[in-house]
């Protein structure tokens, strides 16, 4: 005979007992850490315990979290006491995993799968096997511990965010990580003074660069912290088609005004980087938009004309010199990069196949060239200005081919081809909201393709973030077995 069924008396009895034994176990932890600390009191014990028990508890919440640390490097490098392992983009993302591991053993939830994850898993084998394929063992080993905080993230929103209002939440995420660094942006360039560094060279300051723009002209370039104004142009330009889907998608005035609001936000960081490359970008997304008939091209093209015709009076100064004038393109980085690309290509011709290893572009670099630009490397190696790993190759297939070699090359494009037809698949099969979701990371990815012409940029997680959010989009359209409340099936 069956056992009775607890009344909902004992459950709530049941309940209260264990939330008290939670705190009671919290408060312990606390006392006995001020007590081994010498008696200094430990603020934050209880309210970040508290919060580990909240991310847990509703692993969205550490999601959220994860994303904004993880677009944003400055948030994401700060790490109480100098202490690494405390950044906050690896605490947050640890107790994510943590917390989607508890979900998934409790509801016996299956991993997201997607087509695209088996050229990634072969990608992913080959970092792995870089200390053995490649001469450099040391450094194969830190990518090997830099491209698992990449994927990490990708994995974790892949199988949380596998319901409409996950999927949603995730996408908002995004939006206001790429918000917050746009107005990051605005206040280093408004703000020149502002100087702020929470270590691995992140921080929030403008770069001034002068000496090759006509009559000495010096520029502000912003960085949004990212650390790098070329990085964050291709961050604002990966998040910017997501505006069309928030305008498309939703017909409240103030999400259209906000939407609205963004896209200029986006746009103006791209212009205060003073980066090209992202103008390629978000050229192709455009393009793809209006083949896709989510902006109309008239529009688009009036829009084109106002803004070439007045920009000499809007454009901030040194822009146009910066990107037309014969001085720079004489004396700027224009002739470093046909110098750094052919390197690159030297480098692929002596080890296509397997490749040289992870950041072995800069010492390679330095050990073929005698040109002016390589012995100025060496000496900023020497006196450890600029380590000589920091240079790459300033083109995400170039770069990847000389650390990786064509066996990692193939697969990461392979990767970056299928989310395409994935998101197409979504799109084609989906509801209304998810398949303008779905054009719209289209258009971040092709964008964020096109900047990888100009800049190893395989290593911002806005990537990796949105192809998580690719694979979860298409589990909530496609359905997944013993998906529970709100995953679609297309039909």
């Amino acid at each position: 005979m069956a056992e009775p069924l607890p009344s909902s008396g004992a459950a709530r009895a049941t309940l209260a007992w264990r939330t008290l034994s939670g705190w009671g176990a919290m408060l312990a932890l606390a006392i006995g850490l001020t007590v081994v600390s010498g008696g200094r009191p430990v603020l934050f014990a209880v309210p970040g315990l508290v919060f580990a028990v909240a991310v847990v508890a509703a692993p969205l919440l550490g999601l959220v979290l994860t994303v904004i640390t993880h677009i944003i490097w400055l948030l994401g490098a700060y790490a109480p006491g100098g202490i690494g392992l405390l950044a906050l983009s690896k605490v947050f993302t640890g107790l994510t995993f943590v917390a989607w591991l508890h979900a998934a053993l409790r509801d016996h939830k299956a991993l997201t799968y997607a087509p695209h994850m088996l050229a990634l898993a072969l990608f992913v084998l080959v970092v792995v096997l870089g200390p053995v394929l490649t001469p450099a063992f040391e450094d194969s080993i830190i990518g090997i511990g830099k491209y698992a905080m990449m994927v990490l993230p990708y994995f974790l929103v892949a199988n949380l965010a596998t319901s409409r209002r996950a999927v949603r939440v995730t996408a908002i995420a995004i939006s206001a990580a790429a918000t917050l660094a746009g107005l990051l942006a605005l206040v280093e360039f408004f703000l020149p003074g502002t100087d702020l560094n929470f270590g691995q060279g992140i921080g929030l300051g403008a770069h001034f660069e002068g000496g090759t723009l006509e009559g000495g002209l010096a520029i502000k370039r912003v960085t949004g912290g990212i650390g790098d104004a070329n990085w964050f142009s291709y961050t604002m330009a990966t998040a910017l088609p997501l505006c069309v889907y928030w305008f498309l998608a939703y017909r409240s005035f103030w999400i259209r005004l906000l939407a609205v609001g963004m896209a200029l936000l986006f746009a103006v960081g791209i212009v205060l980087s003073y980066t090209r490359t992202p103008l390629l970008g978000l050229a192709g997304a455009i393009v793809f938009l209006v083949w896709k008939r989510r902006i109309p091209l008239v529009p688009v093209v009036l829009l084109a004309v106002v803004l070439g015709a007045t920009a000499p009076a809007w454009l901030p100064a040194g822009f146009l010199d910066r990107f037309f004038s014969e001085k720079y393109l004489r004396e700027g980085s224009t002739p470093m990069r046909r110098e750094i690309f052919g390197m690159a290509v030297d480098l692929i011709s002596k080890r296509p196949v397997l490749g040289h290893g992870y950041q072995q572009f800069g010492p390679q670099f330095i050990k073929n060239s005698r040109t002016e630009m390589g012995l100025e490397w060496e000496r900023r190696d020497e006196d450890g200005s600029e380590p000589a790993r920091l240079l790459r190759a300033h083109n995400l297939y170039l770069d990847v081919w000389v650390m990786h070699g064509l066996v990692g090359l193939l697969p990461l494009v392979m990767m970056f081809l299928l989310l395409l037809r994935e998101l197409n698949q979504v799109a084609g099969a989906g509801p209304p909201e998810e398949a303008e979701l779905a054009i719209a990371l289209m258009a971040c990815l092709i964008s964020f393709y096109l900047c990888g012409m100009g800049g190893h940029s395989q290593e911002l997680k806005i990537f990796w973030i949105i192809a998580g959010l690719a694979a979860g989009l298409r589990r909530v359209v496609f359905g997944s077995g013993g998906e529970g409340d709100g995953t679609l099936t297309a039909r």
